[in-house]
């Protein structure tokens, strides 16, 4: 079954749920357990984690990088020496498509980087119907021309179907593609807003090496994690804490999705389910969630870690940014129906975070790719 993603994960994005140290657990909604009732630890500081992957920087990783923001920014660039449309040219048009004299809906366009050769979309890769590009082939910079295309009979838009057209082509300029050893610092000035061509390298240079490190950073955290939970053992989880989850993610599901609707009409419309099953999907997959987080907050009580305001707060801050969030009580009520739910929820979380770092930062990891 497909589902929207809800902003209710766990241990996807690490948002592990914050517990105090007393004897029993409890959440704002009341539910009272005790951790140590439902999870037996096992090893979980000092686990050795061994990465296969190689994160090493090189100079080609850092070139294509830098090939591919030049492709997103700018495919094609003038070449001032071709003047005639080829059937290999790579060429830079505007376009309106016409039936019957009439422009049809999404048939204009401007600034469109073509290749001819392959009739697609040299920013999308995308395909374009068949003679849309091939009626270009002799004309010049700055000619204005008619093409007539006629769309398949199995065309998606019904209207457009089986029928002929005219495209209006407007050549602007007949182009080649900018290359790494081509840039100046006017190019990357105007597309990346760098002062030279170094500037730009250098500042790609650091975004690949920190994504490198951010990349190498969550698989040892995932490779932890998953060798915490393996060692491990959670019988079951809280009857009353897996029915609350349950019932909070399906009541801010159906505040997101189901505007003017019911729950049941929006499922079975968009994905062809009913309430039942969807109630019967989500349980499972929080059930698993709950597992993990009762592991950590097992951790977080045996170890004493403790919420500190400052670190929740900085945590905070980063939900909102990463999630387009503008207050406090929007993040808070995107994991909860409430407010007040949604913080003891997110400090919970906060709280199961410190304890997985924990056990990352005490880990002994071993690079098999370096080695």
């Amino acid at each position: 079954m497909k589902r929207k993603a809800v902003v209710l994960a766990l241990c996807g994005m690490l948002v592990l749920s914050a517990v105090g140290c007393g004897q029993k657990d409890e959440t704002s909604s009341g539910v009272k357990y005790d951790v140590d009732d439902y999870v037996t630890l096992g090893e979980y500081s000092g686990l050795t984690v061994e990465l296969t992957d190689d994160y090493t920087v090189t100079e080609d990783l850092i070139n294509s990088t830098m090939e591919g923001l030049i492709a997103q920014a700018a495919p094609l660039v003038a070449d001032d020496t071709q003047t005639v449309v080829q059937s290999d040219s790579l060429v830079n048009v505007d376009y309106v498509g016409k039936m019957d004299g009439v422009a049809f809906s999404g048939g204009t366009a401007s600034n469109v980087s073509l290749d001819v050769a392959s009739n697609s979309d040299l920013s999308s890769g995308s395909s374009y119907i068949d003679g849309f590009t091939s009626g270009l082939v002799g004309a010049k910079v700055g000619d204005v021309i008619d093409c007539d295309v006629t769309f398949p009979e199995s065309y998606g838009n019904e209207s457009l179907a089986g029928q002929q057209v005219t495209f209006t082509f407007t050549i602007n300029y007949i182009g080649k593609k900018m290359t790494v050893d081509q840039l100046t610092d006017a190019f990357v000035s105007e597309n990346f807003g760098a002062a030279t061509v170094d500037e730009f390298k250098k500042t790609v240079e650091t975004y690949v090496n920190q994504t490198a490190e951010n990349s190498r950073q969550n698989d040892i955290r995932s490779a932890v994690m998953e060798q915490v939970q393996a060692n491990a053992t959670v019988d079951e989880v809280p009857e009353d804490l897996l029915k609350l989850r349950v019932q909070e993610y399906a009541q801010v599901y159906e505040n997101l999705y189901c505007n003017g609707t019911t729950l049941e009409k929006y499922l079975s419309s968009n994905y062809g389910v009913t309430v039942d099953q969807f109630m019967e999907d989500i349980t499972e997959s929080i059930k698993e969630n709950l597992v993990v987080e009762l592991i950590f907050e097992a951790i977080a009580k045996k170890e004493g870690i403790e919420l500190d305001e400052e670190g929740f707060e900085e945590y905070c801050q980063n939900l909102m940014e990463n999630n387009d969030l503008d207050s406090r009580e929007d993040l808070y009520t995107a994991y909860a129906p409430e407010a007040k739910t949604g913080e003891s929820y997110l400090r919970k979380m906060y709280v199961c975070n410190l304890a997985c770092e924990f056990c990352v930062d005490r880990a002994v990891v071993k690079d098999a790719a370096a080695e």
